[in-house]
C-alpha cells in the first residue's frame, strides 16, 4: 500500500454499517433456506418420498446454492476488481432479495407439480450466486478501508451480519411454529419470514449506495484497465482476474480454500443438519431452535472479540483453537442432543458455534485478505473462499442425512466427518505464515509474497 493511501485511509463508520446490514440481510435470506429444507420444503415440494429421503431432496437444493458460489465469486469478483467494490454490495443484495421473495410466492408441488421443486432449485441457484459475492464483497471494503492495527476486528464485521442475519431467521421460524398450528405453518406460515426480505432489502439498498469506492482500489488503477473482450472464450477468460489469481498465488488459493473447513462443516452440522437429526429421532426441535439464536446472539459479542484477539496474538492460533474445539466437541454434541435436556443443548450449541465457529470466524477474514494484492483480491478470496464452502460446507447436510442413513441412525459417520474437517482446517493454516504484520499491496505489478 502506497505511503498516501495509507495516511488518506481513516475508517468511515457507514462503511461498516453498509457491510454489516447488507450482509444481515443477505444471510437471514440466505439462512431461511436452510431451516425452511429441514422443516417445510421437504414436505410440501417433496412430498411423495420418504421422509428422511424428501430431507435429502430438500438438502440437495440447499447444496445448490453452494454449487453457485464460486460462480457468483467469479463473476462479482472480476467485476469487484475491475469496476470497483461498491457496485457489487448493491447489485448482489437486490439479487438476493429478489429470488428469496420469490420463493415466499412460490406455489407448492401439490399446486404445479413437478414444476415447484425445479423452480425452487432455480431459485436457490440465484440466491447462491449472489451470496458468492457478497461476503466477499463487505469484507473486501472493510479490509482495504481498516487501519493495519484494525484489520483482524473490522473484517470480522460482516460475519456479525451473518450471525444477525441467522438469528433473525432462525427467531422468525421459532416464532412461527410456536404460534401457528403444523397445518397452518405449512400452508401458509413459513412464506412470512420469505416475504419480510423484500422490506429489508429495499433498507439495505438504500444503506449501501452511500458508500465511497475504497482509496486502495482507487489508487490500484484498476478501474481505468478494462478486461479485452476480443479473442476466444478460453483467451478472455485467461485474461481475468480469477485466473491471474491462480496464476500468481497458487499456492494461497489452496489455503483460502482449505482453512475454513472446520467452520463451513461444523455450522452446516451443528447448526443446521442437528435440526433434522433431532426428527429423525422423533425429538423435539424446539431446544435446538432457541439454542441457534442464542449461539448466533452470543456470535454478535465472540466474533469481533476473536477478530481483535488475531489482531494481538495472530491469525493462525485463534484459527486453528477454534477448529480444535469443534474437533473436541463433536461426539458431545450428540450425545447432548439425545438427552434432551434444554440448558445442556444450548450450552453445547454456545461451545460449537459460539466458540469454535466464531473463532474462526473471526481470524480469517483478514487473513485471506492478507494473502493477495488489491488487484486480484476480491476475485481470488471469492473464488477460492467459496469454492472451500461448497467442497466442505454446502454439501455437508447432504453427505451427513446420507451418513446417518449408512451408518443405520447412527451419528458415527457424522462424527468422523467433522473430525476430517476439523484437522484439514488445522493442518491448512499450521502451513501457512503469519500475516497479520503484513503490508497489503495496490501495485498491479507488485510480484506474489510467499506464504
Amino acid at each position: 500500500m502506497s505511503e498516501a493511501a495509507s495516511r488518506r485511509r481513516v475508517f468511515q463508520p457507514r462503511v461498516m454499517l453498509a457491510a454489516v446490514f447488507g450482509t444481515t440481510v443477505e444471510w437471514y435470506d440466505f439462512a431461511l433456506y436452510g431451516t425452511a429444507a429441514s422443516l417445510v420444503f421437504n414436505k410440501v415440494y417433496f412430498p411423495d418420498s420418504d421422509p428422511l429421503v424428501g430431507t435429502i431432496l430438500a438438502y440437495g437444493t440447499f447444496a445448490i446454492g453452494f454449487l453457485a458460489r464460486p460462480l457468483g465469486g467469479a463473476y462479482f469478483g472480476e467485476r469487484g476488481d475491475t469496476r470497483g467494490r461498491k457496485n457489487v454490495l448493491v447489485a448482489t443484495l437486490l439479487l438476493m432479495g429478489l429470488a428469496t421473495t420469490a420463493i415466499g410466492l412460490l406455489p407448492t408441488y401439490a399446486q404445479i407439480g413437478v414444476a415447484a421443486p425445479l423452480l425452487l432449485t432455480l431459485l436457490r441457484f440465484v440466491q447462491g450466486f449472489a451470496a458468492g459475492g457478497e461476503k466477499t464483497g463487505a469484507l473486501i471494503i472493510l479490509f482495504e478501508n481498516a487501519p493495519p492495527k484494525w484489520r483482524g476486528l473490522l473484517t470480522s464485521l460482516p460475519a456479525i451480519g451473518t450471525g444477525t442475519g441467522t438469528l433473525l431467521s432462525t427467531g422468525a421460524f421459532a416464532l412461527a411454529t410456536g404460534l401457528l398450528s403444523e397445518e397452518a405453518f405449512l400452508s401458509w406460515g413459513w412464506r412470512v419470514p420469505f416475504l419480510l426480505s423484500a422490506v429489508l432489502t429495499l433498507f439495505g439498498l438504500w444503506v449501501r449506495r452511500s458508500v465511497e469506492e475504497t482509496v486502495e482500489f482507487q489508487d490500484s488503477g484498476a478501474a481505468a484497465v478494462r478486461p479485452q473482450r476480443t479473442g476466444t472464450l478460453l483467451e478472455r477468460l485467461a485474461r481475468t482476474r480469477f485466473a491471474e489469481a491462480w496464476r500468481r498465488y497458487p499456492r494461497q488459493m489452496l489455503i483460502v480454500i482449505g482453512a475454513g473447513a472446520a467452520e463451513n462443516a461444523g455450522y452446516y452440522i451443528f447448526g443446521t443438519f442437528s435440526v433434522a437429526y433431532a426428527e429423525d429421532r422423533g425429538l423435539s426441535t424446539a431446544a435446538l431452535l432457541s439454542g441457534i439464536s442464542i449461539a448466533a446472539a452470543v456470535k454478535l459479542v465472540t466474533v469481533p472479540a476473536f477478530g481483535a484477539l488475531s489482531d494481538r496474538v495472530g491469525r493462525r492460533p485463534v484459527s486453528i483453537g477454534g477448529a480444535l474445539v469443534l474437533l473436541a466437541a463433536a461426539w458431545p454434541f450428540f450425545a447432548i442432543v439425545d438427552g434432551q435436556n434444554t440448558w445442556m443443548i444450548w450450552l453445547a450449541l454456545l461451545v460449537t458455534l459460539g466458540v469454535g465457529q466464531s473463532a474462526i470466524l473471526g481470524s480469517q477474514p483478514a487473513f485471506f485478505a492478507e494473502l493477495f494484492d488489491t488487484r486480484v483480491r476480491f476475485s481470488a478470496v471469492g473464488v477460492a473462499n467459496n469454492l472451500g464452502t461448497v467442497l466442505t460446507g454446502g454439501l455437508a447436510p447432504v453427505l451427513a442425512t446420507c451418513l446417518l442413513l449408512w451408518f443405520d441412525h447412527s451419528v458415527a459417520g457424522v462424527v468422523v466427518f467433522i473430525a476430517l474437517m476439523s484437522m484439514l482446517t488445522v493442518v491448512t493454516v499450521a502451513l501457512a505464515k503469519e500475516t497479520r504484520h503484513r503490508e497489503t499491496a495496490t501495485s498491479p505489478s507488485r510480484p506474489a509474497t510467499r506464504v
